[in-house]
């Protein structure tokens, strides 16, 4: 095997991972002239955590979305990710396309490691001998770097941590692919990299499992025990770190209530139409949606139920043939799973229980499917139909491509956004919502109002909606339903510091002072650094002939003000 600086020197290789990158980068150009979107305006715009560096020791000792005011639990715990957006942010400030371009950039990198990984496992278990122009790992690599299925990780800003925790991912495993022996520097820099991929997103811990499958069905080491511990105990006790940092900063390893509510029963079947839909849209890429509603089966015995598990045991007898017969295509059948299996977990990932970002690393095995079968030796001998074999994915990179530009377009704002996802899931509520704040942003309550009654028809206990539908009566001058409203947010969770902050304004027009001051008080318990809540708890003690009270919040307010 050339060593790694030769192996990127050698004249064909450095045209295959120029074209991956090249490639890469044109299907996504476009994504760069797309604004923030969906979690971006929390996760970036309004992520307190990126503006100062000192905020770093508290990214790794708290969960994701403890940076919002009201310092929300969360299952998940990646630091890597907030330390990459404050990177990002102190290079290019909140330029959206600052933000696009990183994720490109780790999209172009996942690719050529694509690439490399293929050509690696192939040389090691000399699967084929293509001839030039005909590279199996060259084309999977495009097929990967086209595939539609990515969009939501790679246009949507806040996909960074599949993009993210996939490049490390790789890299750990491609790193570890070119290490001989136990101690040198592809070794450590491959644990390594195990950790950074673990900081980025939890299920990067499966590469231990993919590691010590790959050494067994490969026999890349010798049976003896020994040579397990020496192997894999690194990476045991990275995993172990990992898992002592997320306990310390989530109290837990999944500390919140599950959103999806089914017995132990329903959560095992569902796993089943779960798996398949995630087959379907890797095989099928169509339809594609930021969010897919959930239509939960309560018996394995509906036609569903039976539907998915006979694609469940399809794939499983597939695994166990291919384990005697092909393990190449064993272990792409482990790459496409491995990483799914976390979030088959359905309490543990929220109310969009099936995501298309999730498809972004388990894509890499069905890849590497395509690359087992164009380097078969069938394909290769016959070389005059070779080229015939060739047009099939050539046509389907170009299918990808033209497909992944479309889509990318839709990512441009949140109205095109949730236009498109209200017309493929329209029982959702979530897209009612948002296109009811982009329809308050043009001014056009009446419709915002509707859009926010809609979706409390299918979501009827979000905070959120109840409290956005609040502002829209209040900007109307209907201020009794506005307090109706935010009195049913607060019923939900009192503990809201923007719904406290309203009912105080609400109150305050109606003349109602002690509540006015009552909620203003409220929310700065909540989120003491709140600018306008001081001033206005401040108007209203000043309005109740409180004067000096008046004047400590106007004090405070326009100290934070100044701080900004």
């Amino acid at each position: 095997m050339l060593p790694l600086k030769k192996w990127f020197e050698a004249p064909n290789l450095k045209f295959y991972v120029i074209s991956v990158i090249f490639v890469s980068f044109a299907v996504y150009f476009n994504a760069l002239f797309n604004g923030f979107v969906y979690d971006d305006i929390g996760q970036v715009v309004e992520n307190r955590w990126l503006k100062d560096i000192k905020n770093i020791p508290t990214i790794f000792t708290a969960s994701a979305w403890s940076f919002l005011p009201e310092n929300e639990e969360a299952n998940y715990y990646r630091p890597l990710t907030h330390i990459i957006y404050l990177i990002t942010y102190h290079i290019f400030g909140l330029q959206a396309w600052g933000f696009h371009l990183i994720n490109i950039i780790f999209h172009s990198g996942v690719s050529v490691l694509v690439f490399v990984i293929l050509l690696t496992l192939q040389r090691e278990i000399h699967a084929c001998d293509s001839v030039p122009f005909f590279l199996p790992s060259f084309i999977s690599a495009l097929l990967f770097a086209t595939h539609p299925i990515h969009t939501e990780a790679v246009s949507w800003v806040a996909g960074l941590p599949d993009i993210s925790y996939s490049f490390f991912f790789l890299l750990s495993l491609y790193l570890y692919l070119r290490s001989e022996g136990l101690i040198n520097r592809h070794y450590l820099l491959s644990v390594i990299s195990y950790f950074l991929a673990a900081l980025c997103k939890e299920p990067a811990l499966t590469l231990l499992g993919v590691i010590i499958i790959h050494d067994h069905i490969f026999e890349k080491t010798d049976r003896r025990p020994a040579t397990y511990l020496q192997r894999y105990i690194p990476y045991l006790i990275v995993a172990i770190i990992y898992l002592i940092l997320r306990f310390n900063a989530l109290g837990g390893f999944a500390p919140l209530k599950p959103e999806i509510r089914l017995s132990t029963y329903g959560y095992i079947i569902n796993a089943f139409p779960l798996f398949s839909q995630y087959v379907k849209a890797l095989i099928l890429p169509i339809n594609l949606n930021v969010f897919h509603v959930f239509h939960p089966i309560f018996s394995i015995f509906e036609m569903r139920g039976i539907i998915s598990a006979g694609v469940t045991a399809v794939f499983v007898t597939l695994c166990c043939l291919s384990l005697w017969k092909n393990r190449m295509i064993f272990f792409s059948l482990l790459i496409m799973v491995l990483p799914l299996l976390p979030v088959m977990y359905i309490p543990a990932v929220g109310e969009n229980v099936f995501a298309e970002r999730y498809l972004y690393l388990p894509s890499f095995g069905f890849v590497m499917l395509i690359a087992v079968f164009l380097s078969s030796e069938n394909i290769n001998k016959r070389v005059a139909g070779l080229r015939w074999a060739l047009l099939i994915p050539i046509i389907l990179i170009f299918i990808y491509s033209m497909s992944t530009i479309s889509r990318n377009a839709v990512w441009k704002n949140n109205f095109i956004l949730f236009t498109d996802t209200a017309l493929k899931s329209p029982e959702a509520g979530l897209p009612h919502s948002y296109l009811g704040t982009e329809f308050m942003e043009k001014g056009q309550v009446d419709e915002a109002i509707e859009k926010y009654k809609v979706a409390l028809k299918f979501d009827p206990d979000s905070i959120e909606v109840h409290n956005n539908l609040g502002n829209a009566y209040d900007y109307k001058g209907v201020t009794d339903k506005a307090i109706e409203q935010y009195e049913i947010a607060l019923k939900l969770n009192p503990l809201v510091a923007a719904t406290n902050y309203n009912l105080g304004i609400a109150y305050g027009k109606k003349g109602l002072l002690d509540k006015a001051v009552e909620h203003f008080s409220v929310a700065l318990d909540i989120d003491p650094d709140n600018a306008d809540a001081h001033y206005n708890l401040g108007y209203a003690y000043e309005l109740k002939g409180r004067v000096d009270e008046a004047d400590k919040h106007y004090a405070i307010a326009q100290r934070l003000r100044e701080g900004e």
